[in-house]
């Protein structure tokens, strides 16, 4: 193990028991797409000074580079990983950790600056030398550096950020992350020194995905991978999850049931890894905007009373690569994020709130002039009567806010896609047969946990329920932590099934 070599000679605390030595080396993965085309991309990055690879979570960082590096890259010069984690924020454990990936790479002794870096006490106050030691290096090194975006503003960030700044030429970086890192990337853009990988490069084609799907045991027909395509937006952890709950269930004859599950198992990723570490006003914009299919300042205003909506689509497009720009003042969501995205919305505010947003939404088309797309808005919030340059009066659906379907969600602006499989779809109110449970699932119950399991199937938010049972708020969210508990979940919607699927409702 290579944590033996990092023992600090100025008279530090041992340094070993800080290293954990699968940090130091590409992840392990299952049967990977090598992507021939992001690899060259790499290569190119490998050969300059500073390679960034950016985007949303789920969207296949972390692979490409370890697929990467195991399809046995050709380097001039020895290369060092290192994935970063929460625990790095401490500055003595990062210390530990670039030590040990570089002596791990072959660079040990003071020429590669492993000693220098170690005997410093302050983390930032040892990048100089550091780097004064890499310029001695004969040949370049290549240092990946994975997860940046685990690490906080403070001293162990700033120490990585001087690092991939002030990098001599012998040393090239690569840094993955879900957000752009704190550099002057316009000067480097301008001086040539970049190489950057962003989300839309990251989106899987149609040759991936069927390569993807075939290592899954699926064949998939040319019009299949791209509806596929259409529904994901080539998102690399929702193709993943379709292509592995489409082999699991060979004999499922209604796409719309799985990929309704894959778009439940991607918003329980999405909850924890997207949007609880954003702040507030971001989540905010996310979620009240996955009710439109593409967003400008002036509709984001409207929707969310933002006066800054401008300037957040700006940098949650550049910084975070959440969205994707259309024209110069258009962006549109990943179809599959967004799905997500809108289902999270329902969990929160209720649907009365997401048709308030789709009349908002139509308010706006039909001031700007377009009555098609007020009128498909209108459509989905249950709205009625006519629109200007409509001949005819919008129909009353019977829901106000349709079910994402494999499509996409359905909205203003031509966003529905076809099934990503071949077959009829069921016809509405037509069911798959589905094998019950059996044990003591779901038992337990008290008297009220099942009165609100019951009202949990409506429409009503946690606040109207305390409402209509004449108790706290808080006495609700301790019954509704109760129902969940007791029926192993951690949503409402997944309540409400296996709840069903008990027959308790």
């Amino acid at each position: 193990m290579a944590w033996h070599h990092c023992r600090q000679e100025s008279g530090l605390a041992d340094a070993a028991g800080l290293v954990f030595s699968t940090k130091l080396a590409p992840p392990r993965a299952g049967s990977v797409v090598e992507r021939a085309r992001l690899f060259r991309l790499l290569d190119e990055g490998a050969r300059g000074r500073f390679t960034m690879v950016i985007g949303p979570p789920g969207s296949g960082k972390s692979a490409l580079l370890a697929s990467w590096v195991r399809a046995g890259v050709t380097l001039s010069g020895p290369l060092a990983w290192l994935t970063l984690d929460e625990e790095d924020n401490e500055p003595t454990r990062l210390r530990a950790h670039l030590v040990a990936t570089l002596r791990r790479a072959g660079t040990a002794g003071p020429a590669a600056g492993g000693d220098v870096l170690a005997g410093e006490p302050c983390v930032e106050r040892s990048v100089p030398a550091l780097l004064e030691a890499f310029g001695a290096l004969s040949a370049p090194i290549v240092l990946v550096l994975d997860d940046f975006h685990e690490l906080r503003p403070g001293p162990a960030r700033n120490a990585v950020l001087q690092l991939a700044r002030h990098a001599p030429a012998c040393l090239r970086v690569i840094l993955a992350s879900r957000q752009e890192p704190d550099l002057p990337l316009h000067k480097m853009r301008a001086a040539g020194e970049l190489t950057e990988v962003r989300g839309a490069d990251l989106a899987f084609t149609e040759a991936e995905t069927d390569e993807l799907f075939r290592r899954a045991g699926v064949d998939l027909t040319p019009d299949q991978v791209a509806q596929v395509l259409r529904v994901s937006g080539g998102w690399a952890m929702g193709l993943q999850l379709a292509a592995i709950t489409r082999s699991e269930d060979e004999d499922c004859r209604t796409c719309l049931e799985r990929w309704s599950k894959v778009i439940r198992l991607c918003s329980d990723f999405l909850l924890g890894e997207l949007l609880e570490p954003m702040r507030a006003e971001d989540q905010d914009l996310l979620l009240r905007t996955s009710v439109l299919s593409r967003l400008n300042a002036s509709l984001v205003r409207a929707i969310t009373g933002r006066i800054d909506a401008s300037r957040m689509l700006r940098r949650l497009s550049a910084e975070q690569d959440l969205l994707t720009r259309v024209d110069e003042w258009t962006y549109r969501q990943n179809p599959m994020i967004r799905q997500a995205l809108a289902r999270e919305l329902i969990e929160r505010y209720g649907s009365a709130e997401v048709v308030s947003l789709r009349r908002v939404a139509c308010e706006w088309y039909t001031a700007h002039g377009m009555p098609e797309q007020a009128r498909q808005y209108a459509t989905a919030a249950g709205a009625l009567g006519p629109f200007p340059g409509a001949s005819d009066p919008v129909p009353h659906p019977s829901v106000g806010l349709p079910e994402a379907s494999p499509g996409g969600v359905t909205d203003g602006e031509g966003d529905q896609g076809a099934s990503p499989v071949a077959g009829p779809l069921p016809q509405r109110g037509t069911t798959r047969p589905v094998p019950s449970r059996s044990g003591a699932y779901g038992q337990g119950l008290t008297a009220s946990e099942l009165e609100v399991l019951r009202l949990l199937t409506t429409d009503l938010t946690l606040d109207e329920i305390a409402a209509r049972r004449h108790v706290s708020l808080n006495t609700v969210k301790t019954q509704v932590k109760g129902v969940y508990r007791k029926l192993s979940v951690g949503r409402r919607r997944a309540a409400v099934e296996a709840a069903r699927l008990e027959g308790l409702l």
